[in-house]
């Protein structure tokens, strides 16, 4: 994830702490308001794994070791200790940025903005995209699980109504968008994101085909519903409470990928979504994180 263009100011907040990979890979989504985040390997054990997430005012300790409680607590681990600092003048978005480069994932290759001109010619579908202060910049397990749950729904079936719940960048709507060549209404609960799923659309000729909507659940698409397909990476407890409304939202036979569920809250979800009314189809575990696709029975 990166951010907005004030990347040199002097004022530089740095938030790290150092835990196993699956803790760190689990609170990522913890930071969406930080103008970076990145991941490194400190070492070569399983625990030498550290995220640094960049602010550009001072980051508040309390509500972050919270939310890092809860996910240890889903994974059996200890809370890691948080370290918060300020960080001499220097341009780090402009290096983090500088650090991207693009990435093939079976039929999709995501091509950071900045990059753009640099990436040379391929026969896949290219991503271009700038995250901006939305989630979603193709190198996290969740959104990479849903692209490959789109590409092998793709072999067999040519959905008409789209959704994509929870957009961020809109990373999703624009692989729909371009693997079928359909309308794709894409809905976030964050205006800033609405407008990063707009700008995304317009750098990759999709806007045409891009709703992009802000509003909270389904409340967007009360109108439109039901959708032959309905993409919603999010969270396991967003997820889980709009289960009974999902029903109506996917048509009948209509296919439902559900992502951004780490391996402690897969029974939560399923059981929810079974008693909805779903199948399960398929199962996709990386990291922590699993993603399902499922079918409305």
């Amino acid at each position: 994830m990166s951010g907005g263009p004030p990347s040199a100011e002097p004022d530089l907040w740095q938030l790290r702490f150092a835990a196993p990979r699956r803790l760190v890979e689990a609170t990522e989504p913890l930071f969406e308001a930080a103008l970076s985040v990145a991941r490194v390997r400190a070492g070569g054990g399983s625990e030498d794994w550290v995220l640094e997430a960049l602010f550009d005012s001072e980051p508040a300790a309390a509500p972050v070791g919270a939310g890092l409680a809860l996910a240890a607590e889903a994974l059996n681990l200890a809370a890691p200790s948080i370290d918060v600092s300020r960080l001499e003048p220097r341009d780090w978005l402009a290096e983090n940025r500088a650090a991207l480069t693009e990435i093939a994932l079976g039929r999709f290759r995501i091509v950071p903005e900045h990059r753009r001109r640099a990436a040379p010619p391929s026969h896949l579908l290219d991503l271009h995209i700038d995250a901006g202060p939305a989630f979603g910049s193709g190198r996290h397990e969740t959104t990479q699980s849903c692209l490959r749950l789109l590409e092998e729904i793709a072999r067999t079936r040519r959905p008409r109504r789209i959704l994509d719940l929870g957009s961020g960048s809109g990373i999703l709507a624009l692989a729909a968008a371009q693997l079928w060549k359909r309308p794709v209404i894409a809905t976030d609960v964050d205006p800033l994101a609405v407008r990063t799923v707009r700008a995304n659309a317009v750098r990759n000729g999709c806007r045409p085909r891009i709703d992009a909507r802000c509003g909270r659940g389904l409340d967007p698409v009360r109108r439109e519903r039901p959708f032959d397909l309905v993409m919603a990476n999010i969270l396991a407890g967003p997820l889980a409470d709009l289960a009974p409304d999902m029903r109506g939202a996917v048509a009948r036979r209509g296919l439902l990928i559900l992502s951004g569920i780490l391996s402690g809250q897969e029974n939560r979800v399923l059981c929810r979504y079974r008693a909805a009314g779903f199948r399960l189809e398929r199962r996709l575990v990386t990291g922590s994180w699993s993603s399902y696709r499922l079918t409305l029975r």
